[in-house]
């Protein structure tokens, strides 16, 4: 029972922090943007804004991922937290210029690429088993997709009382309530490490070639047949459906209801992210997470696609709820079948590569979109449901065989740390 408390209690912690920090993380960027909105009247500094918040993730990829994997995840999560909390607090008071205001989002953007490496770097060290990874993860998405909401909601109702420099200031707090778990977990991580009886795992593999950066995190992320389809297909699917996200604005203006449904179909998609990580607790959590994660691809398209073609506000409605359903668990699985089986002295270059290769996949989308002309939004939100469906169909199938050929080898006795990385489940 004592080996099961630091579980129980640093699922609860972790839930907890990444919970407010998620939080912080969107007041953070709205209450920004309102800002810049606000004090410059430019939407090129709004845009800029954007994309300092995603080009750190991509840019310093290599860096981040050394520096996790040099130091305790626990002890730069908990620097991470207080720079952000101290960024946000001088936000607060200075950050009205455009270059002041582009800088903080900058920054800020970094911090957040730091502190999401550094959870999928602990949750493996505080969980090994593979299952109870999936399970953690489920829960942490369902409660980070619940901060997406609760953030922007926040921002609103400080930003009508106070404007947007209360908000800021309470996204300092937000930081600073995050940081005070940080000690605990890191007791508890020592615990959960030193209860571990050494195994041989995929350390063994990588020990010869620990130096290096990004290309090294991108070396691993993507061995293996099998991770090389269910990434391909992922990073498919992600920019296909990034066009689809940059042109639903001039989509709703031809559909009935217009913007007032809109708003309601992105908050129907967010309610789906937060109950999508529930149906991991049934059968589908049983089956191998490759095959789910490619799967929920084909879903994500098909929803798109349902929404191009029949503009119909219940089945709109419907497909949204389900796509963002499919989101959520997308990315518990995708998340799982990538840190499963990944050596301890690589999991910060390995997280880094992870976050760099999906945020440039929502670039690639973000840049085709531009291409495609407002009028022909709907034919474009087609093309891009129609090829992650195709995409996620093709991958669910090769996941399937790649799977079902490899099942006869595996012992059941192994441990994720010690199986392949084609066999990841």
């Amino acid at each position: 029972m004592t080996a099961l408390r630091p579980g129980r209690a640093s699922t609860g912690l972790v839930v907890v922090a990444l919970l407010v920090s998620t939080v912080g993380d969107e007041v953070a960027m709205v209450a920004l943007a309102l800002r810049g909105a606000d004090r410059t009247g430019l939407t090129s500094v709004v845009s800029a804004q954007m994309l300092a918040g995603l080009v750190p993730g991509i840019a310093l990829g290599g860096w981040i991922g050394r520096i996790v994997d040099r130091f305790r995840p626990d002890a730069v999560l908990g620097v991470t937290l207080a720079l952000e909390c101290l960024i946000a607090a001088g936000a607060a008071a200075l950050a009205d210029g455009a270059v002041l205001l582009i800088a903080t989002m900058l920054l800020l953007g970094a911090l957040g690429a730091v502190a999401q490496t550094c959870v999928m770097a602990l949750v493996p060290g505080l969980f090994p088993a593979s299952e109870a990874q999936l399970r953690v993860n489920s829960l942490m998405e369902s409660v980070r997709n619940a901060g997406y909401i609760i953030g922007p909601l926040l921002v609103g109702l400080l930003t009508a009382h106070g404007g947007t420099g209360l908000a800021l200031a309470v996204d300092a707090g937000t930081f600073a309530f995050a940081l005070l778990a940080v000690p605990v977990l890191g007791r508890w991580l020592a615990l959960a490490a030193g209860d571990r009886t050494p195994t041989v795992d995929g350390g063994q593999r990588t020990a010869a070639r620990a130096e290096g950066g990004l290309r090294l995190g991108l070396t691993l992320l993507w061995a293996g047949a099998q991770r090389r389809v269910t990434l391909a297909t992922i990073v498919i699917t992600i920019a296909a459906t990034s066009v689809v996200n940059v042109l639903l604005p001039f989509f709703a203006h031809g559909i009935p209801g217009g913007m007032a449904v809109y708003g309601t179909l992105l908050a129907t998609w967010s309610v789906g992210l937060v109950l999508g990580p529930l149906a991991l607790r049934g059968p589908l959590g049983r089956r191998p997470t490759a095959v789910v994660a490619v799967a929920a691809a084909a879903i994500i398209g098909l929803s798109y696609l349902v929404t191009g073609l029949y503009p119909v506000i219940p089945l709109m409605l419907a497909a949204f709820l389900c796509g963002g359903m499919a989101n959520a668990v997308q990315n518990v699985t995708l998340r799982t079948h990538v840190m499963a089986d990944c050596a301890p002295n690589v999991r910060g270059r390995v997280g880094a590569a992870y976050g760099a290769t999906l945020q440039s996949s929502v670039a690639v989308g973000f840049a085709f979109a531009g291409l495609v002309p407002a009028g022909w939004a709907r034919w474009g939100i087609l093309a891009g449901g129609g090829v992650a469906f195709l995409a996620g169909s093709f991958g669910w199938l090769r996941a399937r065989t790649a799977t079902a050929s490899q099942q006869p080898a595996r012992d059941p006795s192994v441990s994720a740390g010690q199986a392949s990385e084609g066999a990841t489940s």
